[in-house]
């Protein structure tokens, strides 16, 4: 508890502790007034020191989403600066047969960056972005077949628990154990909406240590939401890790 919380809760117990003195003991009418104005001061401070305790939350969180905003872009100039490089190097090289297939890729990852863009919710689009961009030992490979616009659908879910529940599938993912040797575990993340479902669908590119563990985990992110999980098949997958969440669409 910080000191302004303590603050809060002191102001509080003044408070209480005045209304029930007037309204349980028997005293003078000067002290009734007297105790009356501590109980409005001390609420009155209580809302004024709650009040600026939101301000710096709210200030710190904004600075926290530009220092986030600013860490993707430098990821973002360091990729393009790659790319460049590349183009140049084939250039300098003369092998202009390298070209097609290197602009191409750059094309592709555009088209991705674009759609992901275009999904609507901004908390989510910043965690996706930031997180294909600096996976570490897992990046995330974002798939939307599709232009989708979430805001646009009637989701029975709306727009945080859906954004949360996606933030902690994948950080589910991330932190559980894998086994030696797939140090470097890719998790393929599919979105598409096709007639009254939004779908969305993971396949980790490696082995979980513990697959009963993060099946538990991900079935219980997913009946707090009210929406469906499914196990796909591992024999359909390679014997990889795929789930799929439904989320309803109302019409």
């Amino acid at each position: 508890m910080n000191r302004t919380s303590l603050w809060i809760g002191c102001c509080w117990a003044v408070a209480a502790a005045g209304t029930a003195a007037i309204i349980g003991w028997n005293m003078h009418i000067g002290w009734r007034f007297g105790l009356a104005f501590v109980v409005a001061a001390s609420i009155g401070g209580a809302f004024l020191l709650f009040s600026r305790q939101q301000q710096r939350q709210r200030e710190r969180m904004l600075q926290e989403t530009q220092l986030a905003a600013i860490h993707l872009m430098n990821h973002q100039r360091h990729d393009w600066m790659n790319d460049l490089q590349l183009l140049y190097g084939y250039v300098r090289l003369k092998k202009y047969d390298k070209l097609p297939d290197c602009v191409e890729t750059i094309k592709e990852r555009m088209a991705e960056e674009s759609r992901i863009a275009k999904l609507g919710f901004p908390e989510l689009v910043m965690f996706l972005m930031q997180h294909r961009t600096s996976g570490g030992t897992m990046p995330l490979k974002v798939m939307i077949p599709e232009p989708l616009e979430l805001d646009r659908l009637n989701l029975e879910v709306d727009t945080v628990r859906l954004t949360n529940m996606i933030i902690e599938t994948v950080n589910t993912f991330r932190f559980a154990s894998k086994e030696q040797g797939d140090v470097y575990c890719p998790l393929q993340l599919a979105i598409w909406c096709e007639s009254s479902q939004l779908n969305i669908q993971y396949q980790l590119e490696g082995k979980l240590l513990r697959p009963g563990e993060v099946a538990e985990k991900l079935r219980r992110i997913a009946m707090e939401r009210g929406v469906r999980l499914e196990q796909l098949s591992a024999n359909h997958h390679d014997g990889q890790d795929a789930y799929q969440i439904v989320v309803p669409c109302s019409a």
